[in-house]
């Protein structure tokens, strides 16, 4: 899985060969389609692998330890440390080549990745709004919402090369304020009714 992840972002996937990612893994490329499939299998379970890592900072609130501010904001820096690294954006730029001449395996990437972590993201938002901490009318759209408050313009500029870098302090920084306005966007209406009163 590493040795794939390793091809997968300095290659992309056209380019990327079981028998190189066999060799840089020290197997033989046998054990690799015993074990894989293909290679748009083993890119599906890389991607898995990496947006799993983040859910896992989400989960790691569920025992009511943090709060929900605190458990999306951790989140958020997961995702956009993730989106923001050098080997990621580098990633971005081959692998979306890519995809668009492979619809079905752009499928797969949107539901193993970006699919997945809006919808993980979505039910937390879901359990906040039945604890009474947020009113929305659409979880999904509502992850939406707060992601794009996160990310701000940031990964067009590094996309583009307008900055070559995103450093821990601005993602911290970004994902708080961004949370914070979507907290008091989507603050139930009681709260919002009681602070006009006060």
């Amino acid at each position: 899985m590493a040795a794939a992840r390793d091809s997968f972002f300095e290659r992309g996937v056209s380019a990327s060969t079981i028998e190189d990612i066999a060799q840089r893994a020290g197997v033989s490329k046998v054990t690799v389609y015993n074990r894989f499939g293909d290679k748009d299998t083993l890119f599906e379970q890389v991607v898995r692998a990496e947006t799993g890592r983040m859910a896992d900072v989400l989960e790691a609130g569920f025992d009511g330890s943090a709060s929900f501010e605190a458990r999306v904001n951790a989140y958020g820096e997961s995702l956009l440390g993730f989106m923001f690294a050098k080997d990621h954006v580098a990633f971005d730029r081959v692998v979306m080549a890519d995809l668009a001449q492979n619809p079905a395996l752009c499928e797969r990437f949107f539901a193993a990745g970006p699919g997945h972590c809006r919808g993980r993201l979505a039910e937390v938002i879901a359990q906040a709004q039945k604890a009474g901490l947020v009113e929305v009318d659409d979880p999904e759209r509502a992850a939406e919402d707060l992601t794009s408050l996160w990310k701000g313009f940031a990964d067009v500029e590094l996309k583009f090369g307008v900055v070559s870098n995103v450093c821990e302090e601005t993602i911290r920084a970004k994902v708080a304020r961004g949370t914070k306005v979507f907290l008091r966007a989507y603050a139930p209406r009681a709260s919002v009714e009681k602070e006009k009163h006060e």
